[in-house]
Formats: C-alpha cells, sequence, structure tokens
C-alpha cells in the first residue's frame, strides 16, 4: 500500500493508503461534519484546514488549542470576505 493525497468531490483533502483499486482513509475522518450541519464552502474549508494541521483524530483534536487554532483560521477566512463584502458596498459595487 502507498500513502497518497486524496482529494474527494467535494474538495476535501484526505490522507489514505491505496493500492491501486481501494482507497483507505487516514484521516481527517469522512463525515466528520455532517451531524454538525455545518454549510458548504464552510465545512470543506474547515474539513481542509484539520487535514493541513495534521488533526486526524480525538487525541490530536483535544491537545491544547488545535481545534481553537482550526476554527479561528476557518473563520479568519470568512471575516475576511465580509470586510471585502463591506468594502464593495462601501463603494457602490455588488456583493455578488
Amino acid at each position: 500500500m502507498e500513502k497518497i493525497l486524496h482529494t474527494d468531490e467535494l474538495g476535501r483533502k484526505y490522507s489514505a493508503f491505496s493500492n491501486g483499486e481501494a482507497v483507505i482513509i487516514i484521516g481527517p475522518p469522512e463525515g466528520l461534519f455532517d451531524y454538525l450541519h455545518l454549510p458548504e464552502p464552510f465545512a470543506t474549508r474547515l474539513h481542509n484546514i484539520l487535514f493541513d494541521r495534521g488533526i486526524f483524530d480525538y487525541k490530536t483534536a483535544s491537545r491544547g488549542q488545535a481545534l481553537v487554532g482550526a476554527l479561528q483560521e476557518a473563520l479568519l477566512l470568512d471575516a475576511q470576505k465580509l470586510l471585502e463584502a463591506f468594502l464593495r458596498n462601501e463603494q457602490g459595487g455588488t456583493n455578488d
């Protein structure tokens, strides 16, 4: 088995093993955000931040401020988009 980067149809990145026929996900866990009902693209962005930070399991997620940092990073991106929307609005642009 070879360790690979697997990307699903939503653009979510996974560390995985593949033998050429099957892909076995290492992490982050598939469906982790499904029961939280987070909107797209926020859920995919947060998933990929967990991937980039190597947060694949409970042990890693519960270490220090790992999840808080990941959430802050994801929300910072949303705050930047909101700030840009304010600027466009004040300059007379549209927000579409």
